[in-house]
């Protein structure tokens, strides 16, 4: 677990790095774009700079008071004010519920907290609306290795490494969850949603 938590710290730094700007109308195909370059790219400088463009692309909000909420959740989150950072995530999906990062932002914040069913209820929202969502994927299989869901982790980190193969020690996770056996559930994720 040493290494998935980790590389959900690396996932977690890449996100609150990445700046915010005003979102461009051709965003879905910039996305579609970086996420095709990601799937054959080698080097690791490549690979670290299309990871942070996904990101960025997933955090930008083109309504300025919104984008602004986004920074001040941000920057509640890096300064440890959790309780506030989640009440302005949530405020912000109230304001725009298609925002699929503010919804992964309020679960890596409830994960912070250890309040794993929050941030699953809302890794689960974001997924709905961004079903690439590497980061989501990884957080969801951490939360769900950490609960014994064996077989749900293994679906959520094999999401994860179909939408980005090069993140740092999830083939040896998958594995190691594998041999450590389950039944796979109905609901492979337990999102009440089917996975592609």
């Amino acid at each position: 677990m040493t290494l998935i938590r980790s590389c959900l710290a690396a996932l977690l730094g890449l996100m609150l790095g990445a700046n915010v700007m005003a979102q461009s109308a051709g965003s879905g195909t910039v996305l579609d774009t970086l996420f095709t370059k990601l799937q054959t790219a080698t080097d690791p400088v490549a690979i670290q700079s299309l990871e942070a463009a996904i990101w960025e692309q997933w955090t930008m909000v083109p309504d300025p008071k919104q984008r602004e909420m986004m920074l001040r959740g941000m920057a509640e989150m890096q300064q440890q004010q959790f309780t506030a950072s989640v009440e302005t995530y949530t405020h912000l999906i109230e304001t725009a519920p298609e925002l699929s990062e503010a919804w992964n932002k309020r679960a890596t914040v409830h994960w912070l907290m250890g309040n794993f069913p929050a941030s699953l209820a809302d890794i689960c929202e974001t997924v709905k609306r961004e079903p690439r969502h590497f980061g989501a994927y990884s957080g969801l299989g951490m939360i769900r290795a950490e609960m014994g869901e064996n077989a749900r982790a293994v679906a959520a980190f094999e999401l994860a490494r179909k939408w980005n193969p090069h993140i740092a020690g999830i083939d040896a996770e998958i594995e190691r969850l594998k041999a450590m056996g389950g039944d796979a559930p109905a609901d492979p994720l337990g999102c009440n949603q089917r996975i592609s």
